[in-house]
């Protein structure tokens, strides 16, 4: 069992008890030391045992009334809240946001508003999110700048994350943790949310990719490569007097008795149209485990692709589309962003629909493709793909890049943050999936190399 799993599971655990680890600490204890202090209690004389033994008890009632004054703090808010979130659907908001920080990070953040919350006495009240796919988050306490032992109006809370992910996270729900001030019981709530928000890409500057127009729509741009318009090979026109008897087609002659050509393939070197093809293909054959890196290398992909796209779109001015190999439903929630950064945060990893499959000769100008495709993918690919369509490769072990003293001496004196950069690559170096994917790598740049085709890596 993987220690995500058993951490979950002792998590859900602990969700289910109304006390928490502490307790049961607190527990143990206190059996030792009744043991102990009863073992003991004969020791001395008479009056000194009656003077403890009377100490003892009052000390005793005192900590079972702090505690059960906690006890019952804690108990009535939650009983309170749970009443009231189910009575009104108003009553529990949350809105979430992205922002960035001093160093220019993206930085995303969720803001809790309730409407007349109760908080326990000296207590807490924690707050966790479960995203899509049982996605946790950690808990985060709801603290407000002006403590109020019951806000008559609105609470408000704000809790900021360090999600790095490019994608497109689905909230299903939001466990509420009422506590007391020492933290021995814990009363959880789970509130059925369905909301989202989106880590949207960063555009990377190419400024070396320079493709090509696949389609002759119009006259409106004048390439620099003369392109070939497809003729009509089904299609025929009435023989003309400008036309060269060499192109007659003889053989519908001999069944019609009518002079007809076959309208040939011309040269021109205005076009208009421009069409990029991401493929989000996940080869299975190739991969081992993908759990610790899958994300990591989805988002450095996803980077790439927006930062090609962005070029192409912004900076060079062209008309240009872009096809994904998934259906990508997004709800767009700022007018001033456009929608393919909504679309590229939201792709998946897929594995039904390989790009030799998906592409179709002669509609793309740009074609990304991840190392996640096999070099055998590629070769299928290279039999179908148009020699004027550029081929742009995406080593996505970059991100995973390191230099093995500086990575050793990062773990070994200095514990990277759980799930940062550094843990994974140092996990990436005794990984079985490097050299997998680094051999694959290596045959699709070697295929690149000896086809005649216009292809970049980055």
């Amino acid at each position: 069992m993987k220690k995500t799993q058993v951490v979950r599971r002792v998590s859900n655990f602990f969700d289910v008890i109304p006390f928490t680890f502490t307790a049961i600490v607190l527990v143990v204890v206190s059996v030792f030391a009744y043991f102990y202090l009863t073992g003991n209690y004969n020791v001395g004389e008479a009056s000194s045992q009656a003077v403890f033994a009377a100490v003892a008890e009052y000390l005793l009632l005192f900590v079972i009334a702090v505690i059960l004054l906690g006890f019952l703090s804690a108990i009535i808010a939650y009983v309170i809240f749970a009443v009231r979130t189910k009575n009104s659907k108003n009553y529990l908001q949350i809105l979430f946001g992205i922002d960035n920080d001093d160093k220019n990070n993206t930085v995303s953040f969720a803001k809790i508003k309730i409407h007349k919350l109760l908080l326990p006495i000296f207590g807490s009240v924690k707050i966790r999110f479960v995203f899509e796919n049982n996605f946790t988050t950690k808990k985060y306490v709801l603290s407000s700048k002006k403590f109020k032992l019951f806000s008559t109006r609105q609470f408000e809370s704000e809790c900021a994350f360090d999600f790095s992910e490019v994608q497109n996270y689905v909230l299903k729900s939001a466990k509420f943790y009422f506590e007391d001030y020492f933290s021995l019981f814990s009363f959880s709530l789970k509130c059925a949310e369905n909301t989202q928000f989106y880590i949207l890409p960063s555009a990377k500057k190419y400024d070396d990719i320079n493709p090509n127009p696949i389609t002759q729509q119009n006259t409106q741009i004048r390439t620099s490569i003369t392109k070939y318009l497809p003729g009509e090979y089904l299609h025929f026109k009435d023989f003309e007097d400008s036309d060269d008897v060499r192109r007659v087609v003889w053989k519908i002659f001999a069944k019609n008795k009518e002079l007809v050509v076959r309208v040939q393939e011309i040269r021109n070197n205005y076009a208009s149209k421009f069409v990029m093809y991401a493929s989000f293909f996940n080869n299975k054959n190739l991969l081992l485990q993908t759990d610790n890196f899958s994300r990591a290398f989805l988002t450095y992909y996803k980077n790439a692709v927006f930062g090609i796209y962005s070029d192409l779109k912004k900076v060079k001015k062209l008309n240009l589309s872009i096809k994904f190999d998934q259906t990508i439903n997004v709800a767009s929630e700022s007018d001033l962003l456009p929608k393919e950064m909504f679309e590229i945060s939201a792709a998946e990893w897929q594995n039904s629909l390989s790009p030799h499959d998906f592409y179709k000769t002669g509609d793309v100008s740009v074609l990304c493709i991840s190392s996640f495709v096999s070099s055998d993918d590629v070769e299928k690919l290279f039999g179908i793909v148009n020699k004027s369509s550029v081929i742009v490769f995406v080593k996505i072990s970059n991100v995973l890049k390191f230099n093995i003293l500086k990575l050793f001496a990062k773990n070994i004196f200095i514990k990277p943050k759980n799930g940062s950069i550094d843990e994974l690559r140092f996990k990436f170096l005794f990984s079985p999936l490097r050299k997998r994917l680094l051999a694959n790598e290596n045959k699709i740049t070697e295929l690149l190399n000896k086809e005649d085709y216009i292809f970049h890596v980055i």
